[in-house]
């Protein structure tokens, strides 16, 4: 039986390179850019007008701090953003002008509304201007040619404005891959329906499903499946068609349980099959072409910790992004913790709480791999194996926060 860290490699390792592709802004939120991006036009386009006011020649009027403001010019059009004045300034000439217009030819600064007095079509300025003012130059933002964004930088809503600044629509970016999951069970029934004797409500689609998005990965709900061959083969060849297909039950040794089989039927080539853990033991991965096939437990917290555990790191992979290992929360168990006595890799669920401003671990009780409840209570997990235990109140342990925790 493989250990933790070796089916993760292994997983690691079966997951295919990502895809590039070209996706709209709308829909580049999050994704990892594939490639650098290097500016195509100068920012600003042209020289600017920073603020409402007038541009101005400064040897038209006095440009020392401490002449008398005294100088006057008037005013032969408007400038506004997007409507450029076409002419060019002369000797004695002004344009009123807008913030964002295009600066127009022949002046030199921009005297703001608040520091001039208008008469009619004269305008006499109250403070002095020195060259350059309220100008925002071209190219002062980005130069034509450099790098602006690195090939890996997560777009995040300034990088989407970014780029649609300098004139992109699309971004090339590591696409999000799509999941399609799929559960199993001649036990489960829809929530919502009246419940048949030994009949349960499914909830590891929705579990499920809820985490793929907050991994940034787009969900396919293919739906509920009886514990029947051809029924589940049908299922599986539709859930092919994805970037990874997850079967929610089936993978263990009973009588019904057909997903090893019915996944070598489909094409699907085992990388291997339970791994010493708890819970989540009888947790199935192989590979089908490019998509990747996790067969989990059907106990809903053993299929959210194989998930978090296995599933999460490789659709890091496939959007391009790194994989780190998020055990980073250092606090102090608040009790004792005696692990059971197999060699497994147990996941122990705990409530982060603070002692004098130290985080601290409490274990929850209810443990069992089907009691959602304490799931629903923890904060996160803290990943032990037995040979390292008992663990005494006091010790520093490493907690991990879900995908999912908010």
């Amino acid at each position: 039986m493989l250990t933790y860290e070796d089916a993760l490699a292994r997983i690691l390792r079966g997951t295919p390179a990502p895809r590039v592709a070209s996706v709209p802004l709308d829909d580049a939120l999050g994704l990892t850019l594939a490639r650098s991006i290097r500016a195509p036009v100068d920012l600003p386009r042209f020289d600017n007008s920073a603020v409402d006011g007038y541009a101005i020649r400064i040897m038209d009027g006095p440009s020392q701090p401490d002449e008398t403001p005294s100088a006057s010019w008037r005013v032969i059009g408007a400038a506004e953003a997007g409507r450029p004045f076409r002419g060019t300034l002369r000797a004695g000439q002004a344009v009123r002008i807008l913030t964002g217009a295009q600066v127009p030819r022949g002046a030199e600064a921009i005297l703001m509304q608040e520091q001039a007095q208008r008469q009619g079509d004269r305008l006499i300025a109250r403070q002095p201007s020195r060259p350059g003012q309220h100008i925002r130059r071209r190219g002062e933002d980005l130069r034509r040619g450099v790098l602006v964004l690195a090939a890996g930088t997560t777009l995040r809503p300034q990088e989407l404005g970014l780029l649609a600044a300098m004139g992109y629509r699309a971004a090339p970016v590591y696409p999000r891959p799509t999941v399609a999951v799929l559960a199993t069970g001649d036990e489960l029934q829809a929530p919502g329906s009246r419940l048949k004797p030994g009949g349960i409500y499914e909830s590891n689609s929705y579990l499920l499903t809820a985490l793929i998005r907050c991994a940034g990965a787009r969900a396919i709900r293919l739906g509920l499946v009886r514990d029947v061959p051809h029924s589940l083969e049908r299922a599986m060849r539709r859930g092919l068609r994805a970037d990874v297909l997850i079967v929610s039950g089936g993978v263990s040794v009973g009588d019904k349980d057909f997903v090893r089989r019915v996944a070598r039927r489909c094409g699907v080539r085992q990388r291997f099959w339970q791994v010493s853990i708890k819970p989540g033991m009888p947790v199935f991965f192989g590979r089908c072409q490019r998509t990747m096939v996790f067969g989990l437990p059907g106990n809903p917290v053993s299929a959210f910790v194989t998930f978090e555990e296995f599933v999460t790191p490789a659709l890091h992979r496939l959007m391009g992004r790194p994989w780190r290992d998020r055990y980073i929360t250092a606090a102090t168990l608040a009790e004792d913790l005696r692990p059971s006595t197999s060699r497994r890799t147990h996941f122990i669920r705990v409530r982060v709480g603070s002692d004098n401003g130290r985080p601290t671990a409490q274990p929850l009780g209810g443990q069992g791999s089907h009691q959602l409840r304490s799931l629903a209570e923890a904060d996160g997990w803290i990943r032990v194996t037995a040979d390292e235990g008992p663990f005494a109140a006091g010790t520093t342990v490493m907690v991990k926060q879900s995908e999912g925790s908010v």
